[in-house]
């Protein structure tokens, strides 16, 4: 786990300028863009919390909720790689659920999945860029666009600077919040049957594994591009750890 601390007054930038969307080739990919991201504003994060460095690996998964259904999951890497074909609703009742029930938890400690605020935030790492590293993309940091064809162990690409590894590409990651088509229109009922997921995957074009880009999928779905990280909120900063 790292430790995210608060934002403090200064908040962090979430959105994207009109510049970045305008960038992305994929036209599709683009309009919605257009249509579901704002531009930059500043937000705040007034609580730290752990985040957990890696999407859940394979490995974890088994050891909390036995079954593995991951497709990616023969041969000698594979305990490393990403679960997949994961929905919200079996990774809330079968790993999140069973996790918390386990003792040795300090008093206090919630583990969950990351909200999409605390996502992006974490995704940023006080950047502005469409990527941790840059407004370009680099095959050599992240795994997406379809060019290896399948997800890749959880460290095999440079981490950020709080050493969260895999916020761009391998698998989109499921955050707790219902699906809401714009993030600065409060008054937009969220939809219950579908939830956030962010980061983009293995499969899918690096303009989707853009830090600011925004998507909904239905809660009880599963494929093999879909994942996700634990994040705990605890009353005990990094010193207690």
């Amino acid at each position: 786990m790292r430790w995210i601390p608060p934002t403090g007054p200064e908040g962090f930038w979430m959105g994207s300028p009109a510049a970045e969307r305008a960038a992305i080739q994929d036209t599709a990919v683009r309009d919605w863009a257009n249509k579901t991201e704002h531009a930059p504003r500043r937000e705040h994060v007034l609580t730290g919390f752990w985040l957990a460095a890696t999407p859940c690996t394979q490995a974890f998964w088994r050891a909390v909720a036995d079954v593995d259904p991951s497709h990616f999951s023969t041969g000698p890497d594979a305990p490393q790689r990403p679960v997949d074909s994961v929905s919200w609703d079996v990774v809330m009742d079968q790993f999140i659920a069973r996790l918390a029930a386990r003792p040795g938890w300090g008093e206090g400690d919630v583990v969950c999945l990351p909200s999409e605020l605390e996502w992006q935030y974490a995704a940023r790492v006080g950047t502005r860029t469409a990527y941790g590293w840059g407004d370009t993309w680099d095959d050599s940091k992240a795994n997406a666009g379809n060019r290896i064809g399948s997800t890749t162990p959880v460290k095999r690409y440079p981490p950020n600077l709080w050493g969260l590894y895999d916020m761009h590409g391998n698998v989109w990651e499921w955050c707790e919040d219902a699906w809401r088509e714009r993030w600065d229109a409060p008054e937009a009922r969220p939809d219950d049957v579908l939830r956030m997921v962010r980061g983009g995957s293995w499969f899918d074009p690096p303009g989707f594994a853009r830090a600011a880009f925004r998507l909904g999928e239905r809660r009880g779905g599963a494929s093999r591009f879909l994942g996700f990280r634990i994040a705990l909120r605890s009353p005990s900063g990094p010193e207690a750890r």
